[in-house]
């Protein structure tokens, strides 16, 4: 959507604002899934009716003053005239390929390999016999409007009747829109692709199948299925030829996926002798230690605050997301996606802001802003406990805690799992840094405040969107497939909330 004027003009009884824009087809960001605690989903409103408790919450004064309100605490009225934000443009989004491109179509085998994440999702449309995809497509994840976490949508698909079935369709609709683009974009006819291939974590996958997510989303968090079925692209209204096998990758547990799976396969680390530790930092966060002698996962509920969520200003990498931030020519040096005007900040720049803030001694190890901070002046505000970026985005003293808990649980993970090993860091060889997250951050600031382990820079090797390109392995090679049901009997599963130690070494790994 662009930003511009939207009236409302029929209101069903209950309704929100929210709910009269999705109907419309107008998607808000709403990261807790409209449960009116993110502040996202602003809009503004000429005539405004007064605001709710909850929005003085998460609301200036000179918003509310302006006629700001959030979408999904409003109750829509007939002849609503309502501004809407700009858009998100030129989302930045992971693939991790390049296509072979200029190959004739005609009598070609292909299969389809789809990495479903709770953000992004990609397709690639992989020619039998070649070494590169024949083409790529990507979209934002439509599911993202109930909610930017997993647990949002467990959250929604089970507490409203019709809730897993919109999720269902959500993603179904997405993904055909997708093989539509990269099957049209070399000449290709559905009748062509023999197999799909799917990869995503355990409540994604869930959602793509529609299979009831209630079961991981409470303890012992467990999914309804660790190894699915070949299933029938008819039965989950895919546009592919009727028959056609559509596969899933094998789940580990409720918190670790298909696509820490199709991760782990894919960067060999399961058959190396040296010690490696896989990390995906991304809307959730996994990791993997180990070697061909042992394998331990966890997950970390970091949360998604280093995707911009549970940031006050905070968005996914679209055009303005403040993407990189660091001292230069005596000042401050900040770039943006697409170089344009600053509306927000992302992961990247969120990692960039705390290090910068620490070296300059604007915060300190508790993550503190200090009152006599003479670094960069003129940019903190004491009073409101913020620190300015760029052209009216903040980074505020609550920010700085939600990049502390998010520090703080992956440090535990990767803390607890090498105890549990009998391990030290200084012999983890390799660190895999899974994602889009992973691939476009400083890493150098990533481990100066503890997202990352303190090792030598050599030793971090971003893979990129390894779900996606383990994925077009399993298309390619047969033995994939066998690889990944090995890593489901090998794979230690860990759960850190339950852990003897967890409590006391998360608050140790709360400081910087």
């Amino acid at each position: 959507m662009t930003e511009g004027i939207f009236r409302i003009d029929a209101v069903k009884k209950g309704e929100k604002v929210s709910d009269v824009l999705r109907r419309a087809g107008v998607a808000l960001p709403m990261e807790c899934g409209g449960a009116g605690l993110c502040g996202k989903c602003r809009v503004t409103i000429e005539d405004a009716p007064a605001p709710c408790a909850d929005e003085k919450k998460l609301l200036s004064p000179e918003d509310i003053k302006n006629g700001v309100r959030l979408a999904c605490l409003t109750d829509a009225a007939e002849g609503m005239a309502l501004t809407l934000p700009r858009a998100s443009r030129g989302e930045r989004i992971l693939a991790g390929v390049e296509t072979e491109g200029g190959k004739e179509a005609r009598g070609a085998d292909f299969s389809v390999a789809v990495d479903i994440g709770t953000t992004t999702v990609v397709a690639y449309l992989v020619r039998g016999g070649s070494e590169k995809p024949a083409a790529v497509a990507s979209c934002m994840n439509p599911q993202r409007e109930f909610g930017a976490d997993v647990i949002s949508r467990i959250s929604y698909a089970t507490e409203r009747d019709d809730g897993l079935a919109l999720l269902h369709e959500k993603i179904i609709s997405a993904i055909n829109g997708l093989i539509a683009k990269i099957t049209e974009s070399v000449g290709a006819r559905h009748a062509q692709i023999s197999r799909a291939v799917i990869s995503g974590n355990t409540t994604m996958e869930h959602l793509f199948a529609g299979v009831s997510v209630r079961s991981i989303g409470r303890a012992p968090f467990m999914p309804e299925f660790r190894v699915f079925d070949t299933l029938a692209p008819e039965k989950l209204g895919l546009e592919l030829a009727p028959g056609t096998p559509v596969s899933l990758m094998p789940n580990i547990s409720g918190f670790v996926g298909g696509d820490i799976v199709s991760g782990t396969v894919y960067t060999g680390l399961a058959d190396a002798d040296e010690l490696s530790l896989f990390i995906d930092i991304g809307t959730n966060n996994e990791m993997v230690l180990g070697s061909k002698d042992f394998l331990l996962c966890c997950s970390a509920a970091a949360g998604p605050a280093l995707e911009g969520a549970k940031i006050s200003r905070g968005m996914c990498a679209a055009e303005g997301a403040i993407d990189h931030v660091m001292l230069g020519g005596g000042g401050l040096a900040v770039s943006t996606v697409g170089n344009a005007p600053a509306i927000g900040i992302c992961g990247s720049g969120l990692v960039d802001v705390v290090a910068l803030l620490l070296s300059e001694r604007i915060i300190d190890p508790g993550g503190k802003f200090k009152k006599d901070a003479e670094a960069l002046p003129g940019r903190l505000d004491i009073k409101n406990k913020r620190w300015l970026i760029d052209n009216g985005v903040y980074f505020t003293q609550k920010d700085v805690r939600e990049v502390q808990l998010a520090k703080g649980a992956i440090c535990t993970g990767v803390e607890i799992m090498l105890a549990e090993a009998g391990k030290r860091l200084d012999e983890v060889d390799r660190i895999f840094l899974a994602g889009a997250f992973g691939n476009y951050i400083d890493v150098g600031n990533a481990s100066k405040i503890g997202i990352l382990p303190k090792v030598p820079k050599e030793k971090i090797i971003p893979v990129g969107n390894s779900s996606g390109l383990g994925a077009i392995e399993c298309c390619r090679y047969k033995d994939f497939s066998a690889k990944a049901a090995k890593i489901l009997e090998r794979a230690k599963h860990i759960e850190l909330a339950t852990h003897k130690d967890f409590q006391q070494i998360f608050v140790r790994n709360l400081l910087f």
